[in-house]
């Protein structure tokens, strides 16, 4: 297997991920894990944001060792916790596939970008640095996603703005800001279409539902 000297977080890659949504592999990324285990003894440094390393609690932290988990497996767990952000999110890929598909996780990958246990349940800018981008590659050269679908404003500069991959910036008005597209990533020989949307946890998630739907579905459903 691949070593990832960036990433923490494990991707959990659904069972059809590979047959995808009508033929394309779709990834999923959100913000941040957090925790709000404020009594741990390890919290202070597990969720540091100088340090931004959870690694060393992967096997140890108390809260997961007691049920068998690991910190790095969290986007499993999350999925599986169906969390409202999830359920959200869940509704709006029902209304652009207009499917009847048991459990639409099972047909995309799902990660979050920041790489450590954040302390707050929000997502902030000075949680994020290098190596969150360094992983988001990493993750994509292993998934080989024909679509990133991302959550989100606090993380569209790294994943948008400033990302030296997106080929296409000057065609962003077209969409909205929705849609551009990441081509000559090192590992990856195809065009990777990437969908910014805001986060289903944000108050702008219903009053943009309809829009971001529309514009999901024209990505997906095209040929």
């Amino acid at each position: 297997m691949a070593k990832h000297p960036s990433r923490f977080f494990i991707p959990r890659k659904g069972e059809h991920y590979e047959t995808g949504i009508n033929g394309k592999k779709v990834l999923v990324v959100g913000a941040s894990f957090y925790c709000n285990k404020y009594d741990c003894p390890s919290f202070g440094d597990c969720t540091s944001r100088d340090k931004k390393d959870s690694s060393h609690y992967n096997t140890t932290c108390p809260e997961y060792a007691k049920q068998g988990a690991e910190l790095r497996k969290e986007p499993r767990y999350a999925i599986d916790e169906k969390y409202q952000a999830y359920q959200r999110f869940e509704k709006l890929m029902r209304e652009v596939v207009n499917s009847d598909v048991e459990n639409i996780w099972e047909y995309v990958a799902f990660t979050n970008y920041v790489q450590f246990f954040v302390p707050t349940i929000n997502t902030y800018k000075t949680y994020l640095s290098d190596r969150d981008f360094e992983a988001f590659i990493e993750t994509l050269v292993e998934l080989q996603p024909d679509m990133v679908i991302s959550w989100g404003m606090v993380t569209i500069d790294d994943v948008r703005t400033n990302n030296q991959y997106v080929i296409d910036k000057d065609k962003l008005p077209d969409s909205e800001w929705y849609i551009c597209h990441l081509a000559n990533i090192p590992g990856i020989e195809h065009v990777i279409t990437l969908v910014c949307c805001f986060h289903p946890s944000s108050k702008d998630w219903n009053e943009d539902f309809e829009r971001c739907a529309d514009y999901l579905r024209q990505v997906i459903l095209s040929k």
